[in-house]
């Protein structure tokens, strides 16, 4: 089975933002770093359960999603205003940030919809 589109982003968000912590000052890494490692991986895991599971519990794990994704943009801004991630690299996030967001909102859409 193809994976949709949205997780393949939210595994490349995770691959990202994992890159970019391994930069992160030896004091940040523990706790910023590592809260936001387990928000991209709770988000990619949450989309991966909402694509396999029976629709009448797939809108939790999409909220799941949603809520670990607005996480994981509030801690990359509090990083690049701690000057932890750099320029380009809160750029690069932001933009698969911004994609995924789009594409939640459309499935989270679609499941309310067509919700029995």
């Amino acid at each position: 089975m193809k994976n949709p589109k949205i997780y393949s982003d939210c595994y490349q968000l995770s691959i990202q933002t994992f890159h970019r912590t391994k930069t992160f000052p030896k004091a940040l890494r523990p706790t910023l770093g590592r809260k936001i490692e387990e928000a991209t991986l709770e988000c990619l895991l949450s989309v991966r359960k909402a694509s396999v599971t029976r629709s009448n519990i797939r809108l939790k794990h999409l909220y799941n999603a949603s809520d670990s994704l607005d996480e994981v943009r509030t801690l990359v801004q509090f990083s690049k205003d701690l000057k932890a991630l750099n320029v380009a690299g809160f750029s690069e996030i932001t933009t698969i940030t911004k994609e995924i967001g789009r594409e939640l909102g459309g499935f989270i859409k679609f499941e309310k919809k067509n919700a029995p």
